[in-house]
């Protein structure tokens, strides 16, 4: 096993949103690329003890990303873009035809 020299960064898109992990002695750091704002962490004991609980393994809903995306950027940042669903037009009053011109 190889001991940490110095710390390792590595880019991971997670829900669109491109994240820097840091991986160091203490622990990992996470944060938005490009932020400057200081990083989440957490320690290696912490992550251990994450991973060995009762929801261990599970996948986290898409929901569940995004808010933690929204919370790992903070307040005051604008969100990630998000493709727009495709909506259908409104429907027309009922007696009032959509290709009549209006009286």
């Amino acid at each position: 096993m190889q001991k940490f020299t110095r710390p390792i960064t590595r880019e991971v898109e997670i829900g669109g949103e491109r994240l820097a992990f840091t991986f160091g002695e203490q622990g990992i750091a996470v944060r938005p690329v490009g932020s400057r704002k200081p990083p989440k962490e957490i320690a290696w004991a912490a992550l251990l003890t994450h991973m060995t609980g009762p929801s261990a393994g599970e996948s986290p809903s898409s929901e569940q990303v995004t808010a933690a995306l929204e919370q790992l950027r903070g307040p005051g940042t604008k969100p990630a873009p998000q493709p727009e669903p495709e909506s259908e037009p409104a429907p027309a009053p009922s007696g009032v035809s959509p290709t009549a011109p209006p009286p």
